[in-house]
């Protein structure tokens, strides 16, 4: 018999999910990670330290508010 398994939702996904009109392609292009692995990672495959620190750096910066923005 198959179970379907209970994912958690994934926090990388989550995080870009929250800021409106960033796309998992714009996080790629940003990040230098192939949307491919990006895809594996938002499924819930751990990022190495080297991806979580290109996709922290992409996602603080996306989250900044833009200058001149009222």
């Amino acid at each position: 018999m198959h179970r379907q398994m209970q994912t958690q939702p994934n926090p990388w996904k989550a995080w870009r999910e929250t800021i409106p009109g960033l796309t998992q392609r714009e996080v790629s292009r940003r990040s230098g990670i192939t949307s491919g692995r990006l895809s594996i990672i938002e499924r819930g495959v751990p990022a190495t330290d080297e991806e979580a620190a290109k996709l922290r750096a992409v996602l603080i910066a996306a989250s900044e508010p833009k200058e001149g923005a009222a």
